[in-house]
């Protein structure tokens, strides 16, 4: 038997397909949502700070994963770390993705891959001062469960702000499925 390679038309064809069969037997209608609708169900869910996973590549194009803690603004996305690997690839290669998502079976199937570019910034820069601003609820997580007001000190902590390029969205339980969003 000869194996027939699909074109990327035939292989998303039959992936629409296969997802709205999937759908009609589940008895989810599947939706079709405007720019908007899409952008707004994006940051609903970005707001619910689900595990994410920043993954990174230098010059020797060795992929490199990092679980983080992060806060949206819209779109954008704010991480803090203190260093790592991430950070020499990130000064090699600006371009990164995101994977943030929940449900471990395809009906209760929620998430988003980012593709971005990001920025790091530093103790001594604005764009640090109000990623601090908005990463605050964790410090105060984090001072309610030592008992003390965090103290960091200069220098330690690196701002990473990923400004996203293209997302996909699935959320199975609304019908929604590899809806994306890119910029123009």
């Amino acid at each position: 038997m000869e194996n027939h390679k699909l074109t990327e038309e035939e292989r998303e064809q039959k992936r629409k397909e296969m997802i709205d069969q999937a759908f009609k037997k589940m008895n989810i209608e599947r939706k079709n949502l405007s720019g908007k609708e899409l952008e707004q169900e994006i940051i609903d869910y970005l707001s619910k700070r689900q595990p994410c996973s920043l993954a990174t590549c230098g010059k020797d194009c060795i992929p490199r994963i990092s679980v983080v803690d992060y806060f949206n603004e819209g779109l954008t996305i704010y991480i803090f770390s203190e260093g790592g690997g991430k950070f020499k690839n990130l000064q090699e290669n600006n371009r990164v993705a995101i994977g943030i998502g929940t449900g471990s079976r395809a009906v209760t199937t929620r998430g988003v891959n980012i593709w971005g570019i990001a920025e790091v910034f530093t103790d001594d820069t604005p764009e640090f001062a109000h990623g601090m601003e908005i990463f605050r609820p964790i410090f105060k997580e984090m001072e309610k469960a030592i008992g003390v007001p965090v103290q960091l000190p200069k220098g330690l902590l690196r701002m990473i702000r990923v400004t996203p390029t293209k997302i996909v969205y699935h959320h199975t339980a609304k019908g929604i499925k590899y809806a994306t969003w890119e910029t123009k």
